[in-house]
């Protein structure tokens, strides 16, 4: 090789030809993997069971042959709406809800209703000498307040109902609700009048709030002799022509807690109305053996 430096520097010249085209095929591969898949065809996915991800990249001149590619982000690797990849269509946003109707129904309530004006009986703890002569029936409620009293045996309560609107309202049904039910308290029962009459029973709903389940069931009234049909849903009424609803709870074996619920529906919709004492239940408890006191006007106190 002495003699020949020619040949020599011949096969010099082709081992570095060499070496700088493995540099720069090297050079070439680590570009294209970090340009990313932006340059690249879109690929099928992997098959089932192998990771995803980029296949990787052969490096010509490593140790084994090849090399694997930096990993991509999760926004890199997503397919560009041009690729032959399937893209997500985003749904479009839910249709906002309709919110609640308005009920088109104004309520007047009267829960301290009494037979012919004058018959109707109160439960309460105090004792004969503190409790105060019977009011009139208009003056009921601030005296059953006073005393903490509860309706004994029955109670009677008036709805008057007018429509808000132009249009009509038609009253489809009344339900019963029992909120609670206790052991009938040990109280006096005071008899708001030793006894009265008339010739009036208005047609109306009557309501065994001892039954599991209680209904309203139409009853019907008299006038003098002359009977009165029982009221039937369903009901119209509108702004001009009012409803009026008469319900009689009775209780024989419970202290309960009720209300009612009255189904209705009009032009815009429909609902339920909630009928009760300014948004707490009722109360009517039976009074059976209980002690009864009744007004002795000529004595000015509470006998039996």
């Amino acid at each position: 090789m002495v003699r020949r430096p020619g040949g020599v520097w011949q096969r010099r010249r082709v081992v570095g030809a060499g070496v700088a085209g493995v540099v720069a095929a090297a050079v070439a591969a680590a570009v294209l993997a970090a340009a990313g898949p932006e340059t690249r065809s879109p690929q099928a996915g992997p098959p089932a069971g192998r990771p995803s991800g980029p296949a990787p990249a052969a490096v010509p001149g490593g140790p084994t042959g090849s090399a694997t590619a930096p990993p991509e982000s999760p926004a890199a690797s997503a397919p560009t709406p041009s690729g032959s990849a399937s893209t997500a269509v985003s749904a479009p946003p839910p249709a906002p809800s309709a919110g609640p109707v308005a009920t088109p129904l104004k309520a007047a309530v009267r829960s301290h209703v009494w037979a012919a004006g004058c018959d109707h009986a109160y439960l309460s703890e105090r004792a004969p000498e503190t409790v105060p002569a019977p009011p009139v029936e208009a003056d009921a409620p601030a005296w059953a307040r006073a005393q903490r009293a509860v309706h004994a045996g029955t109670q009677t309560v008036e709805v008057t109902l007018h429509g808000t609107g132009d249009q009509a309202v038609v009253l489809q049904g009344l339900e019963v609700r029992v909120a609670g039910r206790r052991t009938p308290p040990a109280w006096n029962v005071y008899q708001m009048s030793p006894g009265c009459g008339g010739g009036l029973t208005p047609a109306g709903f009557a309501v065994n709030l001892d039954a599991p389940r209680p209904l309203a069931r139409p009853v019907a009234g008299n006038d003098s002799g002359t009977r009165l049909p029982a009221p039937a849903f369903p009901l119209r009424v509108s702004a001009a022509d009012p409803v009026v609803l008469r319900v009689t709870a009775a209780a024989t074996g419970c202290d309960c807690d009720w209300y009612l619920e009255l189904r209705w529906s009009g032009p815009a919709g429909s609902g339920t109305l909630r009928l009760d004492d300014d948004g707490v239940p009722w109360r009517t408890s039976a009074a059976t053996g209980r002690p009864e006191y009744g007004f002795a006007g000529e004595l000015g106190r509470w006998a039996r």
